[in-house]
């Protein structure tokens, strides 16, 4: 039996709260995600980058996601991320165990296998139907060219062909063509989720949902965006997306100028807006004191504070 598709809509790839000491700080977890589900974002937490699950213990990665699920109560879809596991048997052991803890479905990426090495069609193949043959928990899968590759599209056709417990799928790539002729084709079959920065373009060719990071600084201005393509409000869409530009290009412009990655400008947003739970986990550095001024007026400029109910 095909499972049912995954609930269009926006979804965050959550941020992990930590204290000062470096340590899960689960009541801001809780308060970061009762924040989302009170603006319609679902949520996937602990993912290998902006939720810096590749920090964390066994133990830390479950209870984060333990937490998540018990913090949203069932009022939008958890996607269970995961460290993108290289071999099937680690992906079926991680998702049973995640759908366990209650996760509504696992998102499965391909067999990542470091140091630039692509998988083959036929190991790309022989993966999926590892994985998908011994599981029954719904999956969402992922081809994302930060991996280094893409997932053929036929190996996908024919995954979502095969094996029902597929309710979704998402796509990132920088060629906005590459995305459109993506979604034309999957769109049909099961939910595709693309970037935020994409919605504009991918929403107008039949995508359904968004698997990005932005939502965990600016939830409503996300749901907002994605409410109005969908309905198509384009004049509502024009000026939410250029709200929207404008934050993620300050963003990144941050994060190049002074060699973060996101996460660490997310929580340095979150700190300047009170939110607690910012710091980053060692490896990664906060944001430099000489950038605070910079960000808190650009936070001051876009009227976060007020444009996210948080005044």
């Amino acid at each position: 039996m095909q499972a049912t598709p995954l609930q269009p809509g926006s979804y965050v790839m959550g941020l992990t709260p930590f204290d000062s000491d470096g340590r899960v700080d689960e009541a801001a977890l809780r308060d970061h995600i009762e924040w989302m589900a009170r603006e319609n974002i679902g949520y996937s937490p602990a993912s290998p980058a902006t939720g810096e699950g590749v920090q964390m213990s066994d133990a830390e990665l479950f209870r984060v996601l333990e937490v998540s699920v018990d913090a949203m109560a069932a009022r939008l879809p958890v996607i269970a991320s995961n460290r993108e596991f290289p071999t099937a048997l680690q992906n079926v052991q991680y998702a049973d165990r995640a759908a366990g803890l209650g996760a509504d479905a696992v998102q499965l990426y391909p067999p990542t296998l470091g140091h630039s090495s692509v998988p083959t069609v036929a190991m790309f193949e022989a993966f999926y139907d590892e994985v998908l043959s011994a599981t029954s928990v719904p999956i969402v899968l992922s081809s994302n060219f930060m991996t280094g590759f893409e997932i053929p599209t036929a190996v996908l056709d024919t995954v979502i062909s095969t094996y029902p417990s597929v309710v979704g799928v998402f796509k990132h790539h920088p060629d906005q063509q590459n995305v459109a002729q993506f979604v034309q084709q999957f769109a049909p079959r099961t939910t595709v989720l693309t970037m935020t920065q994409r919605l504009m373009f991918s929403g107008a060719v039949g995508a359904q949902a968004e698997l990005d990071n932005l939502q965990n600084v600016a939830p409503r201005l996300c749901r907002g965006l994605h409410d109005a393509i969908a309905a198509g409000d384009l004049a509502r869409a024009s000026d939410l997306y250029q709200q929207f530009t404008r934050l993620w290009g300050a963003i990144m412009g941050l994060t190049v100028a002074h060699s973060v990655p996101r996460v660490v400008v997310y929580k340095a947003i979150l700190g300047l807006l009170g939110r607690p739970g910012w710091h980053a986990r060692k490896p990664y550095v906060e944001l430099p004191s000489s950038a605070h001024a910079a960000l808190a007026r650009l936070v001051d400029e876009l009227e976060l504070r007020s444009t996210e109910a948080l005044v």
